[in-house]
């Protein structure tokens, strides 16, 4: 199975030690090149630890370095890394002692979320899915946009309005269980448009085409007759849900 070596951080423990190390990668159902990242409990850096057998655990140690000219760099062995990601991506197409890189030992969720509405997503670092999409949460960088991976375990950032806690309860059966791991080529103003108009009021006070309000004054209470879905990127929108009449 590949995995993405710029994802470290969901198979990285930073609080275990060798023992935990030991237990979680015996109890993963892959064997042979399954894998996890920690931190080294004799000295500074991380620490490689890899199923090289059905018993057999190997512990490599990752240190950084500093060049002459002033740049780090990081090493396992003799062998020298720019990052972390691309010692990762060397050893999933080479041996380290008995085996490669197969699979990681992803870290547990912190929740499972469900798609109110779909999202495209704008920037590389976007997950796109889709309404009704299941997806877990594996971490909570900033309080609107959470950190998820989806059932091709892809990863990137998400809208915390375009989702609502997953009860597995209450499956409906419609929940997706496919993802996407590339967002649209499709242009920000084309997705997040909107029908906009002025504030302008005919010469008889009567509503206009673009002002369909009249001249009510505001504030005053209004019914919503069509939903409206708000922008993941607009902290200021807000949702709107069509109201039966009264």
């Amino acid at each position: 199975m590949s995995f993405d070596p710029y994802d470290w951080d969901s198979f990285y423990y930073p609080g275990i030690d060798r023992d935990e190390a030991h237990r979680l990668l015996l109890s993963h159902p892959s064997s042979i090149g399954s894998f996890l990242l920690r931190d080294s409990s004799t000295q500074g850096g991380y620490s490689l630890s890899v199923r090289e057998g059905m018993n057999k655990i190997r512990h490599y140690l990752i240190e950084r370095a500093e060049m002459e000219d002033g740049k780090t760099y990081i090493k396992i062995a003799d062998q020298q890394f720019v990052d972390i990601p691309t010692l990762l991506n060397h050893y999933k197409m080479r041996i380290l002692d008995s085996a490669s890189l197969t699979r990681p030992v992803m870290k547990k969720p912190l929740e499972k979320v469900v798609g109110l509405f779909k999202f495209e997503g704008e920037r590389i670092s976007d997950l796109p899915f889709e309404r009704g999409e299941v997806l877990e949460i594996i971490a909570k960088p900033e309080p609107d946009w959470w950190k998820a991976r989806n059932a091709l375990n892809c990863t990137g950032l998400i809208p915390v309005n375009y989702v609502e806690p997953h009860d597995e309860k209450d499956q409906d059966g419609n929940a997706r269980i496919h993802g996407s791991c590339s967002t649209s080529s499709m242009s920000s103003d084309k997705r997040f448009s909107s029908i906009s108009g002025t504030s302008d009021v005919s010469e008889n006070g009567m509503m206009s085409p673009t002002n369909p309000f009249g001249n009510i004054r505001v504030p005053a209470l209004v019914r919503v007759i069509l939903d409206r879905q708000p922008s993941a990127y607009d902290n200021e929108a807000l949702r709107l849900t069509q109201t039966a009449k009264t």
